[in-house]
């Protein structure tokens, strides 16, 4: 890991300036929508449900299609996605700690493999994972252990950066256009609790991970 602040600075910097650059950015702003996706799909097969589908798109949004036998697994179906997303980024975080930097790097891209051969359907979306892998892949052979830390740090950090961005515009969406505010909206409809305080608490459970990461590297 890192000792100086300034490269925690510059991973910061990147994971947060990289998504916002055409095509590239986008690429890797994904990784945080796939995990996303599972995290509501992964709540649906653990209740009993079925996932139909899952799409993967080149604007970074997704959506998972399940089917649930009530309003309460709906309701943890639809609230796993923010909270799965951001404990993967504290999870990658924890085991580079511990030196596991590898682990990081093929349990992402097994994971999205997976994903891709049981419930990915869409184009992009298979396409997105190929290219993922291969990457990988690539980073394996011409560099092998010694790059992986790096690209693994990266990876958590644009997991936990992503997290954090989209659950403050997802809490924005719940105060000026709380129909628009996909899974908040959505718990809002099945619990009748305002889409705002769905919006919080992904916000604050993303806040509460963010602290967590920060006083395991460096308090």
């Amino acid at each position: 890991m890192p000792e100086s602040p300034w490269y925690w600075l510059l991973y910061i910097a990147v994971a947060f300036l990289l998504p916002r650059i055409p095509v590239v950015g986008k690429f890797f702003n994904i990784i945080n929508t796939a995990l996303h996706e599972f995290g509501h799909a992964l709540v649906a097969l653990c209740l009993g449900g079925q996932v139909n589908k899952i799409e993967l798109f080149k604007d970074t949004s997704g959506t998972t299609t399940t089917q649930t036998d009530g309003r309460f697994a709906a309701a943890l179906t639809s609230l796993a996605g923010y909270p799965f997303a951001v404990s993967v980024a504290w999870l990658s975080f924890y085991l580079i700690e511990q030196g596991a930097a590898l682990g990081v790097i093929i349990g992402l891209s097994v994971l999205f493999f997976i994903m891709m051969l049981f419930w990915i359907r869409n184009l992009y979306g298979m396409l997105w994972v190929f290219l993922f892998c291969g990457v990988n892949v690539c980073l394996f052979y011409f560099g092998g252990e010694e790059y992986a830390p790096y690209a693994a740090l990266f990876y958590a950090m644009m997991i936990l950066v992503e997290s954090v961005t989209s659950s403050l515009v997802l809490l924005v969406l719940t105060v000026r256009d709380p129909q628009k505010a996909g899974d908040a909206a959505n718990l809002a409809k099945i619990t009748h609790v305002p889409a705002f305080v769905w919006g919080l608490l992904f916000t604050a459970y993303t806040g509460w991970v963010v602290y967590k990461v920060v006083e395991m590297l460096f308090l």
